[in-house]
């Protein structure tokens, strides 16, 4: 009997469906064994314990690592790829990235996960650029405060959404919710309404709203002012808000933003969002702006979604700011 098995003498380009989830297929790390050559330090957050409605979030996580795998099986290849929606030649093999894994969570506990979080973020943005997979709008919280910390002066937001999360001590879920963080956030000594800017909003707000727009120095484009002036207009307006005085800037995405007929599976859906085109536009000039030094994507709840495409269209904005700003 002969055998007919041969060693393979050259390894195959990794199966986008094969092998283990890291996001971009990036090497795993802990944040303490960063160092400073490394560009993009991923953290997943799967925590849903601070939403009003749906659940579901907490699998946000794991399944926008699984999608990213998809545009790492065409970018990652050897020589890279061309992006032909951005007319662009990318190869993922020149961003030096890590998967950090999960920051430490409680489920029944927003406030022990919230120190958690904001330490394993700042262990991050000590020597990378930390990049967030939600998880519910809360987290930006801790991911916020923890980034904060290693930068010495204020640090400006660029926010895009449906609803403005301003929401600050309600009656039934108390100050900390994943409709309160930007009023947490302005509580912080380093973050401050006045440098944040808000992308997309579309949803009922409080009556007081408007007061605090404008008693505050928030610049809103809402979804209206998007339809009417364009996707680009109003990144680069929001820009030059955050980055006006302060010495970063930290943007936050949540997927409800996007009109859900492009991204059903969040807990939270507003009819009249941005296009997933919009969306990957605003990520593209976003990913330009140096000033921005941390990000997250947030509200993905993909057990909300059989198709599968609102992970998939999470995943592709992450890639797309990633691709501009490293590649």
């Amino acid at each position: 009997m002969t055998n007919d098995i041969t060693k393979p003498t050259n390894r195959l380009p990794e199966l986008s469906y094969a092998g283990i989830d890291t996001f971009l297929g990036a090497e795993t790390a802990d944040p303490e064994a960063l160092t400073p050559d490394i560009d993009v330090g991923f953290v997943g957050v799967p925590f849903d314990g601070s939403v009003s409605r749906r659940p579901g979030t907490r699998y946000g996580p794991g399944a926008l690592r699984s999608a990213s795998s998809w545009y790492d099986h065409f970018g990652g290849q050897p020589g890279g790829a061309h992006n032909v929606d951005v007319d662009r030649h990318v190869n993922h093999n020149d961003i030096t990235m890590r998967d950090c894994g999960d920051a430490p969570t409680v489920p029944n506990d927003v406030e022990q996960t919230r120190d958690h979080v904001a330490a394993y973020v700042e262990a991050v943005a000590e020597s990378a650029f930390p990049v967030v997979l939600g998880g519910d709008h809360y987290i930006t919280y801790p991911s916020f405060a923890g980034f904060a910390n290693t930068i010495d002066g204020d640090v400006g937001l660029i926010h895009l959404d449906a609803h403005s999360d301003t929401m600050d001590d309600e009656e039934i879920y108390g100050p900390h919710w994943h409709g309160s963080p930007m009023a947490r956030i302005d509580d912080l000594p380093k973050g401050g309404y006045e440098n944040h800017a808000m992308i997309g909003i579309r949803s009922y707000e409080r009556a007081d709203f408007p007061d605090i727009v404008e008693d505050r120095g928030i610049r809103v484009d809402y979804a209206h002012d998007v339809r009417e002036k364009g996707i680009r207009t109003c990144v680069e307006e929001a820009i030059d808000h955050a980055t006006d005085g302060t010495d970063a800037v930290y943007l936050t995405v949540d997927i409800d933003a996007v009109d859900p007929s492009f991204a059903p599976g969040t807990g939270t859906p507003e009819p009249g969002g941005l296009t997933s085109a919009q969306l990957l536009t605003a990520m593209d000039l976003l990913g330009a702006c140096s000033d921005i030094q941390a990000m997250d994507l947030m509200e993905v709840a993909p057990r909300l979604d059989p198709t599968d495409a609102t992970q998939m269209l999470g995943a592709m904005a992450i890639t797309r700011f990633v691709e501009r700003r490293f590649c």
